[in-house]
């Protein structure tokens, strides 16, 4: 009878320690998902559509090779027919502030986009942008701050803010 005993009293002990502490994990949001539309409101991302953008590809520009493709799924279509491009991870990632202490960074990536645009049935032109994302780091959060595309900003992100963006060109 002892024997049980100790064994219930030795696994409610294992059981107890293998807990975690979820103060000390550290809180990652650093999928985006953007959109892509001109001045008049058309949807650049419809792959089928006059004027807008199809094989679409993005390059990190501080990665290891002169062909360092990122993660990204799209575009896809949304439920309200609109298309969106959900950008997930895979760019190098610098220091924007080395004043910055050890309790509050920012890292930035940057990526260069090859859009191939549809001028009409059978002609496409290549149009080369870049997208310049922003990091906030603490010991208990990372996530996207800022967006630049172009040298413009797209995206500031506010405590009530998902990473969701409209770029209008």
């Amino acid at each position: 009878m002892k024997k049980y005993l100790w064994g219930i009293a030795l696994s409610l002990l294992a059981l107890l320690s293998c807990r975690s502490d979820e103060e000390s994990l550290q809180n990652i949001d650093q999928i985006m998902t953007f959109y892509m539309k001109n001045a008049a409101g058309q949807d650049l991302l419809n792959p089928t559509a006059v004027g807008s953008y199809s094989n679409i590809k993005m390059n990190d520009v501080f990665g290891e090779n002169d062909n360092s493709p990122v993660n990204f799924s799209g575009p896809t279509m949304q439920a309200d027919s609109t298309y969106s491009i959900e950008y997930t991870a895979g760019a190098t990632r610098r220091l924007l502030s080395p004043d910055a202490g050890a309790e509050n960074r920012v890292y930035y990536s940057r990526i260069a986009l090859n859009l191939s645009r549809k001028v009409n049935d059978t002609l496409f032109q290549t149009v080369l942008d870049t997208m310049e994302i922003q990091y906030r780091w603490s010991p208990a959060l990372f996530e996207v701050s800022k967006v630049l595309y172009n040298k413009n900003e797209v995206f500031n992100k506010t405590p009530t803010s998902g990473n969701t963006f409209t770029i209008t060109k």
